[in-house]
């Protein structure tokens, strides 16, 4: 009996084992310093580094911005890099007569590949995820089992919430101004 009990505990743990090699990482393995840090770094890169939207074609003469905010799906950290799975949105706005405009926007699943700790962070580049057919492989390619499945139950809600917030602040409009598409 003590050895049968033996050999199913042990393949109890093995199963465990494969199933974590398999399916995925375990948490986001970032301290929360280090993950708000991670956080701030990227969404400045991806800022500072967008695409001109329509916004800047139709108001030329007026301040417009790119405002992005992340949700860090899963992470896996090594001596030198870090590589971060990322769910961005990034939006354009400008102000208008008291009112935020917003203009063009993208949600894209990214991987990030960041210094290590005790490095101060520093983002070395960002892959987004493709448009299109080649998405889904994309997002099974560069993210584990657990990670995919988080990705897919992101709100995109809550994180252009945060970009509005972030837009608002910037361009000086009270929380409750009007927000709207551009026209």
């Amino acid at each position: 009996m003590p050895r049968v009990l033996v050999l199913l505990c042990s393949a109890i743990v093995l199963t465990g084992a494969a199933a974590i090699a398999v399916f995925g990482r375990s948490g986001p393995g970032l301290d929360p310093a280090r993950e708000q840090a991670v956080r701030a770094s990227v969404e400045s890169h991806l800022e500072q580094n967008h695409w001109h939207g329509v916004l800047q074609a139709q108001y030329v003469q007026q301040r417009v911005g790119w405002f992005c905010a992340i949700e860090i799906i899963e992470a896996d950290e090594n001596a030198d890099e870090s590589t971060v799975g990322l769910q961005t949105v990034c939006e354009e706005f400008t102000a208008v007569a008291g009112e935020l405009v917003i203009g063009s926007g993208e949600t894209v699943p990214r991987i990030a590949t960041v210094t290590s700790a005790p490095q101060p962070v520093e983002v070395r580049r960002v892959e987004p995820a493709p448009d299109g057919a080649p998405n889904a492989k994309w997002i099974d390619d560069h993210f584990s089992w657990l990670g995919a499945k988080k990705l897919r139950r992101t709100q995109y809600r809550d994180l252009h919430d945060e970009t509005v917030t972030k837009a608002l602040s910037a361009f000086g409009l009270p929380s409750d101004a009007p927000v709207r598409p551009r026209i």
